[in-house]
């Protein structure tokens, strides 16, 4: 089980590659007008974590595999489904109605076990020297009291979220943002959030690092050029690693290496097998293939080029709403769980990726954005015409009372 929860994170590596109410009135005013950080007057809550089964591998895998292969139409060679997945979990503590049912559907699992599950999975990681994660939530002083408590408490408990209360009108809060960023994926996610709007009620941030050696490193000095051939045809030379994967598998249309890092942890690639495209590999990738990749027949000599990688900003709303959760980014959307005198939608979802494999080991990072924008309610919708074409009464009325002041007939 060890084995299969530590390849949980190594899924957003390798699938990729083979392609918290407000806060009290006196903190209010201490941090009005300037950045401040809340999860001291929130104390988290005795939420006991709950040990991933096969129910989360399952849930967790398929997300997985349908965010990469959703991602991969629009480009994207590197996503950290753990990352927006993490965000997005968090996000649904405050979701209600269509929206929960849909986001439930998504992601796979009940509430109460997907938080309980990622609680195991964030503690469990910040023991680790491989993997961190953190979480926060950053609120806009405007609508601190609009923003429900019981949702706040809820990141706070189950994701050990930081709450920042800020100005969001200010250049300093958006600096303040992406320098948290910065310091929890070690300096290599940059400028994740672009701008903040007047009318953004909070934004949630997931930030995952791993640092991982090879438990036997590449083969020193033995790197050499050689030649790579891209998915139209083009050929050019790269830097070719040579050493040993300890675990090879054998699939029905590819063959897939496992080279460990120390630590648990472990590197997957599948490579499809001649005549078959990578198209068509990811295309036919599911989630039980990523934990039972195939029959185990010993270990293999490995090639493999060394890679850094930095995305730019990954827009995931159109791969989630392909998904199936669609309603949270419209006017539809229920958050009546997260706020009240407010209704929100998801106005964003960011994705930014970080990866670094040389002879020693890997590094990678990702950082998620959620923001949360406030939208005036949805008009009814219209389901008559009336043409005012012949003569007619009319009235001008005080609502208040329905007493009309003015009676006519325009003839």
């Amino acid at each position: 089980m060890r084995k299969i929860i530590a390849l949980i994170l190594v899924l957003a590596f390798a699938a990729s590659i083979t392609a918290c109410g407000s806060a009290e009135q006196d903190e209010k005013e201490k941090s009005k007008g300037k950045t401040g950080e809340l999860t001291a007057s929130m104390t988290a809550g005795t939420s006991q974590p709950k040990t991933p089964d096969e129910a989360f591998l399952q849930a967790y895998g398929t997300f997985a595999v349908n965010l990469f292969k959703e991602t991969r139409k629009s480009g994207a060679s590197f996503v950290s489904p753990y990352s927006a997945y993490a965000a997005l979990a968090m996000v649904l503590n405050g979701a209600d109605g269509q929206t929960l049912s849909e986001m439930l559907t998504v992601l796979g699992l009940s509430e109460k076990d997907m938080n309980e599950f990622l609680l195991f999975m964030a503690e469990r990681y910040n023991k680790e020297t491989v993997v961190s994660v953190a979480n926060s939530v950053w609120m806009n002083q405007k609508f601190a009291d609009s923003i429900k408590k019981s949702f706040l408490q809820a990141c706070v408990d189950y994701y050990r979220a930081s709450v920042f209360s800020a100005d969001f009108g200010k250049q300093k809060t958006l600096h303040d943002m992406n320098k948290w960023v910065e310091e929890k994926t070690l300096e290599r996610i940059h400028e994740l959030v672009t701008h903040l709007e007047d009318s953004t009620v909070m934004i949630l941030i997931n930030c995952l690092t791993f640092d991982g050696k090879w438990k036997t490193p590449f083969t020193e000095g033995a790197t050499r050029e050689h030649a790579f051939t891209g998915r139209n045809g083009t050929v050019r030379n790269v830097q070719m690693m040579s050493g040993e994967a300890e675990i090879y598998y054998l699939g029905q249309n590819y063959e897939a290496i496992e080279k460990q890092y120390e630590n648990g942890f472990a590197f997957r690639a599948y490579l499809p097998k001649e005549g078959i495209s990578i198209d068509d590999l990811v295309a036919g990738l599911t989630a039980e293939q990523l934990v039972n990749p195939g029959e185990y027949d010993g270990k293999a000599i490995l090639f493999m080029p060394k890679i850094h990688y930095e995305s730019d900003p990954m827009d995931l709303i159109p791969p989630l709403a392909a998904m199936g959760m669609g309603s949270a980014f419209g006017t539809n959307a229920d958050f009546s769980r997260m706020t009240e005198n407010c209704p929100v939608m998801i106005s964003e979802v960011i994705q930014k990726t970080f990866l670094d494999i040389d002879e020693e080991g890997t590094k990678a990072a990702a950082a998620t954005e959620i923001g949360m924008k406030c939208y005036a309610a949805a008009p009814e919708p219209i389901n008559h015409i009336v043409t005012l074409d012949r003569p007619f009464l009319y009235m001008i009325i005080d609502e208040t009372t329905q007493t009309p002041l003015f009676i006519g007939v325009y003839e």
